[in-house]
């Protein structure tokens, strides 16, 4: 029998992770913006979102956020709910504190 909460929780846990991957990956592009890399793992990051929903802004790396990257995925999908429109005034705010 599958434990749907449990798969859902690697689901999630696994999409935090791309979402980190793909910062490193843009991080590490040749122009530093954007790579083929990086348009593998939007598709991986699109994928996993259709099946699961998104995963809230807070948890996600503060440049995706202030580059609008995490944004347009999401618009991309067709998904605009509050949980993918960030508070760019705390964004800035944990920004300040780094």
């Amino acid at each position: 029998m599958v434990d749907t909460e449990k798969l859902e929780a690697v689901a999630r846990e696994e999409l935090v992770c791309l979402w980190g991957d793909l910062n490193e990956a843009r991080m590490y592009a040749i122009n530093g913006k954007w790579s083929i890399k990086c348009d593998q793992l939007e598709e991986r990051i699109k994928d996993l979102t259709r099946l699961i929903g998104p995963i809230p802004w807070e948890e996600i790396q503060l440049s995706l956020l202030e580059l609008g990257i995490y944004q347009r995925v999401h618009a991309e999908l067709g998904i605009d709910t509050a949980e993918v429109r960030p508070d760019m005034a705390k964004v800035a705010e944990v920004r300040a504190r780094h």
